[in-house]
């Protein structure tokens, strides 16, 4: 080959390499939100929930013309149920498809993997975590716009000991992040109501038979079973409680709320003692009084989501759209060019924490350097509920 070619050659792959590099380099237009939720595995129910919340939200924000005129694109990988895949695919999300926020929507454990991916990357990275005990561990960069467990315990107790001939209960708790709040907090928040735990029993999520720890439950001097769990094996608890021929009042948590749990084993739900739960205000709101503030704030969501989607919303969708909803607020007010990825990301983050009295649909946010949990007590919009005829129903 003569030096000639050689040096046309040379200069052709330059210049295809030039054009290549130059068709790679588009500008950037969009906020990209890298999104993980469980699509398949154990938690696949409650990630598909929170997707379309989330999706729901994103749809209404382009619809009414982006973010100061630029829209909003989700960027969404299954995390399979798995925290190891949500930390693998979170640093896809953040080297290769260079999104401007990070967020999983499922639940505590896969959350939790994707801290210090997030603050190690220096991306603004918003969790969905039904426990406060890692709070403190969230870091810089990482914010938890949710709930908290001392919200379900307050609520339910407080309703208990109003309503219910009860003061000694047994806990049935899996083994999770998420059940790690109820193990800590409730034998902490009990005595304030003048009630006692006499029976902790623990599951494992995917377990398929609960027996063993439903018997010690029998045999012990339990008045009430309260079952704390985020996954399906929870909800099986209750099926096999009541063939047991246990007839203890059951108390569970949001997750239980699951329409695909509810068509299962709403059977079971419904028997005599029927079973109450603790949820958001959203699950019930066409059964507020009007005089409740949060009943418009639910209305809105809940018919543009069954617009949408056919269905109503449920807890997780809800969880799912008001995580969105404080991105968009941060957007709105951090002035962010998308173009420019690191100075976007500090001034989202900045914007953040920066969050204040913003009302959403489960409660409302101040955050500030020290705490980017931010729940303003007063104004969470959790209730109680139970179950009859299909339905789920308001208790007073």
């Amino acid at each position: 080959m003569t030096k000639r070619l050689v040096f046309i050659l040379t200069v052709a792959v330059i210049v295809i390499g030039g054009l290549v590099s130059c068709k790679g380099a588009e500008p950037v237009t969009s906020y990209k939100i890298g999104t993980l939720v469980a699509q398949t595995g154990n938690y696949a129910g409650l990630g598909l929930q929170s997707l379309e919340g989330m999706q729901l939200i994103v749809d209404k924000i382009n619809d009414g013309g982006g973010i100061n005129g630029i829209p909003v694109e989700l960027v969404v990988y299954d995390d399979k149920s798995e925290a190891t895949e949500a930390a693998l695919a979170a640093k896809k999300l953040i080297e290769v498809d260079r999104v401007h926020v990070l967020l999983t929507g499922t639940t505590t454990s896969l959350s939790m993997s994707i801290v210090p991916v997030g603050n190690e990357a220096e991306i603004p990275t918003v969790i969905l975590t039904g426990t406060s005990l890692f709070d403190s561990e969230l870091g810089y960069w990482v914010f938890r716009p949710a709930g908290a467990e001392t919200d379900y315990i307050v609520t339910t107790l407080n309703y208990i000991s109003q309503n219910l001939d009860i003061s000694k209960y047994a806990i049935l708790i899996e083994n999770s992040g998420y059940g790690q709040g109820g193990k800590v907090f409730l034998p902490q928040v009990s005595p304030s109501y003048n009630m006692t735990i006499v029976e902790e029993q623990y599951f494992d999520p995917g377990a398929t038979d609960l027996t063993p720890q439903l018997t010690n439950i029998k045999n012990s001097e339990a008045e009430a079973i309260y079952i704390w769990g985020s996954s399906p094996t929870a909800a099986m608890a209750i099926k096999q409680a009541r063939e047991m021929g246990i007839s203890l009042p059951i108390i569970v948590t949001p997750p239980q709320l699951d329409p695909r749990l509810l068509e299962s084993f709403g059977q079971y739900y419904e028997m005599e003692p029927s079973v109450i739960a603790v949820t958001a205000k959203m699950d019930v709101w066409e059964q507020l009084p009007d005089s409740d503030p949060a009943k418009a704030i639910c209305r809105e969501f809940a018919e543009l989501y069954t617009a949408q989607y056919g269905h109503p919303a449920a807890m997780w969708s809800v969880f799912g759209g008001q995580l969105i909803q404080f991105i968009e607020d941060g957007l709105k007010r951090s002035g962010a060019d998308p173009a420019n990825l690191e100075e976007a990301r500090m001034k989202i983050r900045d914007a953040f924490e920066t969050t204040t009295d913003l009302d959403l649909l489960v409660g409302a946010y101040t955050m500030s350097p020290e705490d980017h949990f931010g729940i303003i007590p007063e104004k969470t919009k959790m209730t109680m509920v139970t179950f009859k005829d299909g339905q789920v129903v308001l208790l007073p």
